[in-house]
């Protein structure tokens, strides 16, 4: 009988320890870094994509079901870009890119949701995408960590914004420093 009790009792143990690293494995720790964020199980992976030597691009999207409002569908996405060797301010970098992808900035914030006590920049941005005539909006974070520079951009449609904002608030509020 009692090695029936230390059995049941190391079963008991091992099925909580499969159950504590599967929350585990909810945290996701952004590469080149010690940051960390917890993926929501509706969100997919997509891609890794080099942009050069020090640059890559993380896609994720939102696989719950496509959203709907008002007549428009998206699948809202995550894009992470992470940059190392960055020895410029983080205002530079925020510069670049949007020369490179511009818009309007509907809100912007240097301390709170998203960002390391240190700091770094917050947007809430829209823009209007020419090719498929559909406007945008954004949430999206810039820090730095040591050397390594973090863009987390979470877009949808303006017209699902709504409907995703508090999933979009939810990711960054978990982000780890």
């Amino acid at each position: 009988m009692k090695t029936f009790f230390n059995r049941f009792r190391l079963f008991v143990v091992a099925m909580v320890l499969l159950a504590l690293s599967g929350v585990a494995q909810a945290q996701v720790a952004i590469p080149g870094t010690k940051v960390q964020y917890t993926f929501p199980s509706k969100w997919k992976y997509l891609s890794t994509q080099t942009v050069d030597a020090n640059t890559t691009q993380f896609l994720y999207f939102y696989n719950a079901k496509t959203i709907a409002s008002k007549g428009d569908t998206t699948l809202p996405f995550l894009r992470i870009v992470v940059r190392k060797n960055y020895t410029a301010p983080i205002y530079d970098f925020v510069f670049e890119r949007y020369n490179r992808e511009p818009y309007q900035s509907l809100s912007d914030y240097t301390q709170g949701l998203g960002l390391p006590k240190s700091g770094g920049m917050g947007y809430i941005g829209a823009y209007t995408n020419l090719k498929d005539k559909k406007d945008y909006q954004f949430r999206m974070v810039y820090f730095k960590v040591q050397n390594t520079i973090v863009e987390f951009r979470l877009e949808t449609t303006r017209a699902t914004y709504p409907l995703m904002e508090k999933e979009f608030e939810s990711i960054l509020k978990s982000l780890k420093f």
